[in-house]
């Protein structure tokens, strides 16, 4: 079981430029952080992995049965009700994991932002997708629900696309991570710190060797300009 996506190109509509351009990255069990500047298309990989958008140029490769939570938390999941009435093992797990309340369905508008979120994931999982899409899990929620919420996710078994901005998180929970520069998306191994490293190592590199051309560069014009005086 995976997702993959081979040379994806994709541009919104009205835009002068692709956000992706001929990217093929693979998508194994367990979790992969998506990674990139504000609008560097973080949320549009979501979409696609989903099928809620379709490249202009290539193939996506997915399971069936895909849960995308989004960063909002307006609305209640639709399971929600029978999550909290369901009786099997795993449901009572998760709620207790991240104390969900019985009445939590009734009275949606009353809850906090976290614990919107708490019920969103913990419905996403009792779902047990085979691909599960999470859009900024921690953002504007305290420190014990964001505990709660890793905790639970460490847990997931399927394949995970995770867009956060939150660095603790993504090196708990990540293999590896897709790094977007539009259009251009890298994938490397490990969470964001490790993969943060690597590509660190990969840019200084990519400036010694263009200092070593430059150099090369000026000494054969250096070499070239006393030929031709000597000729001269």
């Amino acid at each position: 079981m995976s997702l993959s996506f081979h040379h994806i190109t994709f541009a919104h509509e009205n835009a002068l430029a692709p956000l992706l351009e001929d990217v093929t990255a693979h998508f194994p069990e367990g979790w992969t952080g998506i990674v990139g500047a504000n609008g560097a298309g973080k949320t549009t990989v979501l979409h696609l992995a989903a099928g809620d958008l379709q490249p202009e140029k290539g193939t996506i490769r997915r399971p069936d049965h895909i849960v995308f939570c989004p960063q909002r938390t307006d609305d209640a999941p639709l399971q929600l009700p029978q999550f909290i009435s369901a009786t099997e093992g795993e449901a009572s797990v998760l709620r207790g994991k991240l104390q969900i309340g019985d009445d939590w369905a009734d009275r949606w508008p009353t809850l906090s932002h976290g614990e919107r979120k708490r019920a969103q994931i913990a419905v996403s999982l009792w779902q047990r997708p085979d691909v599960l899409l999470i859009d900024e899990p921690t953002n504007h929620i305290d420190v014990a629900a964001r505990t709660l919420l890793a905790e639970a996710l460490v847990d997931f078994r399927g394949i995970g696309l995770l867009v956060s901005h939150d660095r603790e998180l993504l090196d708990r929970l990540c293999r590896q991570c897709l790094f977007l520069d539009p259009p251009q998306a890298v994938m490397r191994p490990g969470g964001y710190t490790e993969a943060a490293a690597e590509a660190r190592r990969e840019e200084a590199s990519l400036r010694a060797e263009r200092q070593v051309a430059k150099q090369q560069l000026e000494r054969l014009t250096e070499v070239a300009h006393r030929r031709h005086s000597e000729a001269a």
